[in-house]
This record gives C-alpha cells, structure tokens and sequence, in this order.
C-alpha cells in the first residue's frame, strides 16, 4: 500500500514538474512585439513602386523591417539588432506569380503583366536567406543605411 502511494506521489510530481517547464519555455518563445516606428519610402527612390520601413520592438531586441516593392514582386529583410551590433537578417523575396509574361530578345528586358489583377496568394517566395550578423557586407550596408532613416531618439529609447 504504502509503495502505491510512493508512485502516484512521484507520478504527480513528475506531471508538475513537465507541466511547468512547458510552461516556461512557452513563455520564452511568445515573445511581445511592438511596433515603435513606421515610415513610407516610396517617394525616395529606392524602387519603381516604393517601400517602407518598420521598426518592431521584440523582447530585449529590435527588428528593422524593410519592404521594397518593384514591377515583378516584393523583397522583405528583417533586420535583428540590438544597440548597434547586427544579430541576425532574414531576407525574402518574392515573384508575382502573373507578373511577367514576356522576354524582349531585343530590349532584353522584361515587360510586367499590367492586365491581370494581383492579391496576396499570388506571389511565390523565390529566395529565403537568412545572414548571422555582418557576414554579408551588402547586408550589413543595407542595413545601416535604413538604419539612419529612424530617428536616433527612438532607436535609443527603444533599442539600447
């Protein structure tokens, strides 16, 4: 009898102790995201169709979302930093699935779809890269100079 009670005891515990670190890591791995700045740069000149970036708030780090749109898809990096240093970039870049319809052999350039309407399930994800901190010197360019577009007053309250 007395050893029935010893294993249920232990069988309990053992259930609390597994429900708890799930718990924990749970709570670990939902990190709160705010965002903290926006700005449209579609007048800048970076592509044909504009861009913009985003600055999020997540957990102790800051992502920098820089979206360019052009004629024949999108490209998204998300910046990972903290202070200065460069985390980590997720970089993505998608094609409008209708988007181009012919190559000019003379020209050599490639003439976009205008007559077909394009939504969001219309894009296939072509590239997915992602970069550990600097490791990429284009990145690393890329990323200081929108970096410089968010005012050095809310990257030091929000990501030092």
């Amino acid at each position: 009898m007395m050893f029935n009670k010893r294993i249920l005891m232990v069988k309990i515990l053992l259930l609390t102790f597994i429900f708890l670190t799930g718990c924990n890591l749970s709570a670990k791995t939902n990190l709160s995201t705010k965002k903290i700045f926006e700005l449209d740069l579609t007048d800048q000149g970076i592509s044909a169709e504009g861009g913009g970036i985003e600055l999020v708030k997540q957990g102790d780090s800051c992502l920098l979302i820089l979206s360019i749109y052009g004629e024949v898809g999108q490209e998204k990096y998300k910046f990972n930093f903290k202070k200065n240093n460069l985390i980590s970039t997720n970089y993505l870049k998608y094609r409008y699935k209708n988007g181009l319809i012919v190559v000019d052999d003379d020209l050599k350039d490639l003439i976009a779809n205008d007559q077909v309407k394009v939504s969001d399930g219309d894009m296939d994800l072509v590239i997915n890269k992602s970069f550990i901190g600097n490791e990429n010197r284009n990145i690393a360019k890329k990323f200081n100079t929108y970096k410089r577009k968010v005012p050095q007053k809310v990257l030091n309250d929000h990501c030092n």
